[in-house]
């Protein structure tokens, strides 16, 4: 947002010609290194699940505040994302409860809608939840942020062991088919998207497996942006569209390197972040339920129901020795949420892009680079 300043004067004298004539200057407040989207946005979220034929979607959207107050937030456990006839197979000790700042099917705030969309795709090993914290948090800024639970690359296949088809464009028509659900959604009275989805003004952002479908979405014309949180690549070239990636440098899996190397190969206009001490998780739930003792990582772990390789991937930034999800998600967020707005054109001129913004976060060290 820019802030202008001005001031008029009239005078019968000096410098004038005229005696009438008005002077008038405008002063922008330079604002490219402010972490202003760091902390939870103007909005309550509430939160909904949709269904496609054969899979559920979560969906978290700007709520009236008047709705949710005195009202119990959202959660989910462990055993949320399998079917009915699989969630005996967690242990009650293992299965942790996340509690979400949002509020189950609240009223959304049609006051200042319509809200742009956010297309979001888990990981490998993920499901639709699992990335809650950063989707409320997106939410939180006037967004309604939609996740596909892609379950023949999730936590099901990996339950289950069954083995799908391998199919490239499966994920982006899967993405794709939650917009058209939302939208469907926007038009259904009773719903609590009536009236507030903006599918005008679309991004995409995945994790890990799921920003390569960000990406490859992005060569869709009704998508904008896509931003990929430690991201593996697009399968064909990369759209010749705004992109993100945002990594961190202890990573296993997508290391700096890797992202430095996909980071070239994108067109401008491009950005990349890298957050210290973080890994592959830190960007997910999981690492708030590791970190309390439980979990199916843990329950894994302890039965030896996965490879030492896995097991490493699964703890990489969830360690206490990493950084804290706290104060690894508030990063996140604003560059996520800076670079929407900048693209969407919310921000006239973009806030807390500028090469300053790396001293903005405190104890946190973040090295950024990008090209117009």
């Amino acid at each position: 947002m820019v802030v202008a300043l001005v001031a008029s004067a009239c005078s019968s004298g000096g410098s004038s010609k005229s005696s009438g004539a008005a002077a008038s200057t405008t002063t922008t407040i330079d604002r490219s290194g402010e972490p202003a989207y760091e902390k939870p946005g103007p909005y309550k979220v509430g939160y909904t699940t949709l269904h496609l034929p054969d899979r559920a979607v979560a969906v978290w959207y700007p709520a009236d505040a008047a709705s949710v107050a005195g009202t119990p937030k959202a959660t989910y456990n462990q055993a949320s994302p399998l079917p009915d006839n699989l969630k005996a197979i967690v242990p009650a000790k293992f299965n942790t409860v996340v509690t979400m700042d949002a509020y189950a099917d609240a009223p959304a705030d049609t006051k200042q809608g319509p809200y742009p969309v956010v297309l979001f795709s888990h990981g490998a090993g993920g499901y639709r939840l699992v990335n809650s914290s950063l989707d409320v948090g997106l939410a939180s800024w006037g967004y309604v942020v939609v996740s596909v639970d892609y379950f023949e690359r999730g936590l099901l296949q990996q339950v289950t062991h069954k083995v799908y088809p391998k199919d490239p464009k499966r994920d982006p028509r899967l993405m794709m088919a939650s917009l058209d659900l939302v939208e469907q959604a926007n038009t259904t009275t009773g719903s609590p998207l009536y009236g507030i989805v903006d599918g005008k003004h679309v991004g995409a952002v995945g994790h890990s497996a799921g920003g390569g479908t960000a990406f490859d979405v992005l060569s869709n014309p009704l998508v904008a942006v896509a931003i990929g949180w430690a991201p593996v690549g697009p399968t064909a070239a990369p759209a010749d569209k705004p992109t993100m990636i945002i990594g961190s440098s202890g990573d296993i899996a997508l290391t700096p390197a890797i992202l430095t190397k996909e980071y070239a190969s994108f067109p401008a206009p491009k950005r990349r972040v890298e957050i210290e001490a973080g890994g592959h998780n830190s960007f997910s739930d999981i690492c708030l339920v590791i970190r309390a003792g439980g979990g199916l990582v843990e329950f894994a772990r302890q039965n030896h129901l996965v490879s030492d390789q896995l097991l490493a991937l699964a703890l990489n930034g969830c360690a206490k020795t990493d950084i804290a999800p706290q104060q690894f998600w508030p990063v996140v967020q604003h560059f996520t949420v800076a670079e929407l707005r900048s693209v969407f054109g919310q921000d006239p001129q973009p806030v807390g892009l500028g090469d300053s913004i790396v001293n903005a976060f405190g104890a946190v060290k973040v090295k950024y680079q990008h090209q117009p």
